[in-house]
Formats: structure tokens, sequence, C-alpha cells
């Protein structure tokens, strides 16, 4: 276990010195599962989860970019022997961003599997789809150009206020649950696989770029009160690139075998951008963090290094009469 725990931290901090990055939508990724790695649909110890974020960004320079997320999961035990997990969940997010109030809105239906294997049926390798409805609007009403205006008149004139696709993703995931106060977990999952069209203007050529995502994490038990969970999640998408890293220490306000009461505080970076500082508390079922981003880029010269507050929620639950015994799965 400790030289798995040398192996974990060393390949953690060799990919942070080779990647560089640019913003998210969410500094607390891990507190959304199914938007980090569909293959995560259900992967959890409980038969149901509901997940929320709320993320407001930006307001001392401009008008506020507004996100928001919220998904429930579905976990089922599959296979000869129920071992494997399988996941089904839905997945609502909005975005509303700057004067134009750019608005995103998505319907996201989730699935997966995880099968077990190794002797134990400790290790898992899952997969898992994501099929997404969106549609996208502006208010050009609210915009404003010199080059628009003739003779005081304005002349511009757009062919379309809003857009919509239909896409699919996919992803993959490995997971070892050493016991119960050590895991491992990476996966890689690739988004818009048909590189829907999103225009204003009618333009066949304007394909939104697949993105590629690398997460990892762990949980690393440091007695019987403390665990480390190093986290990072590095996006390819076109010419861009992001990386956001960084760790939660948890203090368990209990002792059983579950430690269902516990205090998190923790730093990340967004690499070249922001540095984020949280803390997250566990209530039972119940989670909550919150976080704020300290912005350093060039940008920071206008927006004085307030990038934005965030906040995540998590519930999980049981079904009366349908839940089975599972194998005990990480907490996000």
């Amino acid at each position: 276990m400790r030289t798995m725990k040398k192996i974990f931290i060393a390949s953690f901090f060799l990919l942070i010195k080779f990647s560089s990055a640019q913003d998210i939508h969410f500094s607390q990724f891990y507190a959304n599962p199914l938007q980090t790695n569909p293959a995560k649909t259900g992967f959890i110890t409980n038969d149901f989860r509901f997940t929320g974020s709320y993320r407001n960004q930006w307001g001392s320079i401009t008008t506020p970019y507004v996100t928001s997320i919220a998904s429930t999961d579905f976990s089922f035990v599959s296979g000869k022997k129920k071992k494997n997990i399988s996941g089904a969940g839905i997945m609502l997010f909005n975005d509303r961003a700057g004067d134009g109030q750019l608005n995103t809105t998505q319907i996201n239906l989730c699935g997966s599997v995880n099968k077990a294997i190794g002797k134990f049926g400790n290790k898992f390798i899952g997969i898992g789809f994501i099929g997404t409805y969106s549609l996208t609007s502006v208010n050009f009403d609210n915009l404003r150009w010199d080059e628009q205006f003739d003779g005081g008149t304005f002349t511009e004139n757009f062919d379309l206020h809003s857009d919509d696709y239909f896409d699919l993703s996919t992803g993959i995931e490995y997971n070892y649950l050493a016991d119960k106060s050590n895991n491992f977990t990476m996966g890689f999952a690739c988004y818009h696989l048909f590189k829907p069209r999103l225009t204003f203007n009618n333009e066949p050529d304007s394909r939104i770029f697949r993105k590629y995502v690398f997460n990892a994490g762990a949980n690393l038990g440091m007695g019987n009160k403390l665990a480390f969970y190093p986290k990072m999640m590095l996006s390819q998408q076109g010419k861009f690139r992001e990386i956001v890293f960084g760790f939660l220490e948890r203090y368990s306000l209990n002792y059983n075998y579950l430690n269902d009461y516990g205090i998190y505080l923790g730093a990340f970076m967004r690499w070249n951008d922001a540095f984020v500082f949280m803390t997250k508390m566990d209530l039972n079922r119940f989670s909550m963090g919150i976080s704020y981003d300290f912005n350093f880029s060039r940008l920071a010269e206008v927006s004085h290094a307030k990038g934005g507050p965030e906040i995540s929620v998590i519930y999980t639950g049981n079904i009366s009469g349908f839940h089975k015994k599972k194998i005990y799965c990480p907490r996000f």
C-alpha cells in the first residue's frame, strides 16, 4: 500500500509539472462527478445521489457570469455475483455570460456500467455515456459597436438569436478500492463526439471542438482521524488546455467505518489563472462545500484578484426495500 501511495503522488505532481491551463466552469469539479466523467454515474455505496453547484464570477468587472448545475443518479448492483455497479441519471446545466446574456441550457441523460475485476472484486473498470440536448441563445439588443451604426441608425441584422444541438459523450474510468481508507481513481472522457454545429449566423463549419478530459484522485488514510485527498483534472479542447489540481485534508469528527462526519480544508490552483481556497463539511449523508477563486492572471489588473464564489452540495440516500449491500465506494 505504501508503494501504491508513493507511485500515485509522484505521478500526480509529474502531471502538474507538464501541463498548462485555461478557465473551467467549476473549481470544485469533484463535486460534479457526472460532469467530470460519465463513468462515475451511479458509482456510489447508496442507492441515489443528488448534486448541485452554483458559481458566480467576474462580478467585479462586468455583468456576472453565473453557472449552475444539478444532477440525480441512481445505483444498481448487477452481474451474476452482484458485484458490478450500474448507474443511470439526469444532469441539468445552465450558464449565463456577460452583457449579451449568452445563455446555455443543457439536459443530459447519463448511464454507466462498472465491472468488478480482480480476485477480491475491489477493482472496477467502468464505461459511461451522456446524451445531451443543448440550447444556446444570445440577446444582441444589449450589444453595440461603432461599426453597426450608419448615420446614427442601428443597421446590423443577425440571422439567429438561438441555436440548439444533440450530442453524445463517453468516458472510461478505473477505480481501485484498496480498503475503506484508501482508494485510487483515474479516468478519461471525450465530450462532443459528433462535433455538433453551434452558430448564430448559419455557418455550416461552426463546430464545437471535441473536449478530452483526464481526471485522477485518491483518498489516502492518515490514521484514525485524518485523510488526504489529492485531485486533478486536465482538459484539452481545440488548441486550448486547462488544468486544475490541489488537495483537501479531512478531519473526522467521529470514528466508524464510514466516518460520516468530517470537515475539510483545501487549496487548488488553476494553472496560470487562479488560486482556489475551499472548505467542506460532511454531515452524515449530506455534504456542502464553499470555495473562492483569487485570480492572478493578466485579468487581475481589472478584476483586482476577485474571481468568484462557488457553492456545492451532495446528498446520498437509500430507497426502502430497494437497497442491496454493495462494496464501499469513495465519497467525492
